[in-house]
């Protein structure tokens, strides 16, 4: 009942947001966008489409943001929007939306690994318990905490460097290639600043990665039974870790979450177009840090 609720709620605010991003733009009417041609046209309003996405993505985290001060995976905001047509019978090319809200801080932070002044050595080694766990070579994240660095100094010194803005730039790093970097996706992000990991969202490799001495099965045990009942605070989390066996640990955790992505796919015509986009969220208001169309 609880997750029909949910969805119900996804669904209206989905319609109200793109309805209103419909109307806002004047889409449907604009003259100038008419003298194009029609493939033009479609991608044109395909990308007004997306913004109706993010404003979907809006609606659904500010609610969420009034209403709890937890964030976990049984809140409207991690139910998936399957393909949902916009208009019907109006004499237009059918409009489909699809979307799906990500929390990106169920995941370890590259950018937590060092600062200017030096690799924070704890981060470090969280980062060698993830690719252990994930089975690749631990050795490689001596070199990527090395270009973090990198990346902080000459940020502090006004210089352009070759840092990691972005998880796909893992590929400069020595010894990172396609099978490396499609591996750790979805357990690696990278963020405009330190964050630490939501405990009810993250997955069983990162919780073993970020809390010293809970193996991979263990965390296993603790995720299942977190998605049955989420973490109230950081008390209970600590509480259900000395169950699991792990008397105290100073690992950089929580249960909110202030960064998230936005994935949207819009079809319009013969347009299709995805983007992404990595949303932060304070106090109940939403900033864009970043958009990008998709392949």
């Amino acid at each position: 009942m609880n997750g029909q609720r949910g969805s119900a709620v996804l669904m209206a605010m989905l319609i109200v947001a793109a309805v209103a991003t419909l109307v806002a733009g004047g889409m449907w009417q604009q003259n100038a966008l008419m003298r194009e041609t029609e493939a033009e046209l479609s991608h044109a309003q395909a990308r007004w489409l997306i913004r109706g996405a993010i404003d979907w993505a809006g609606v659904i985290l500010r609610e969420d943001a009034r209403t709890s001060s937890v964030d976990h995976r049984g809140e409207p905001w991690a139910v998936p929007l399957a393909d949902t047509r916009l208009n019907e019978n109006d004499g237009r090319a059918p409009a489909y939306i699809a979307g799906v809200i990500q929390d990106e801080q169920a995941k370890l932070n590259l950018r937590n690994l060092a600062t200017s002044q030096g690799i924070e050595r704890k981060e470090l080694e969280a980062f060698e318990r993830l690719l252990g766990a994930l089975g690749l070579n631990t050795a490689l994240a001596e070199p990527v905490a090395r270009r973090v660095q990198e990346a902080h100094a000459a940020a502090a010194q006004r210089k352009p460097a070759l840092g990691l803005a972005s998880v796909e730039e893992l590929l400069r790093v020595e010894g990172v290639d396609g099978q490396v970097l499609e591996r750790l996706r979805g357990f690696i992000t990278v963020l405009p600043e330190r964050t630490p990991v939501n405990a009810n969202t993250a997955a069983a490799e990162v919780l073993a990665a970020q809390v010293p001495g809970l193996g991979v099965s263990d965390a296993r045990r603790l995720a299942t039974m977190r998605d049955n009942a989420y973490f109230r605070d950081l008390a209970d989390v600590r509480a259900r870790l000395n169950d699991a066996g792990v008397a105290s640990t100073d690992a950089e955790l929580a249960v909110a979450t202030r960064y998230f992505s936005v994935e949207g796919m819009v079809t319009y015509g013969g347009a299709r177009l995805r983007a992404r986009a990595l949303v932060k969220r304070d106090a109940g208001a939403l900033q864009i840090v970043s958009l990008k169309e998709l392949e």
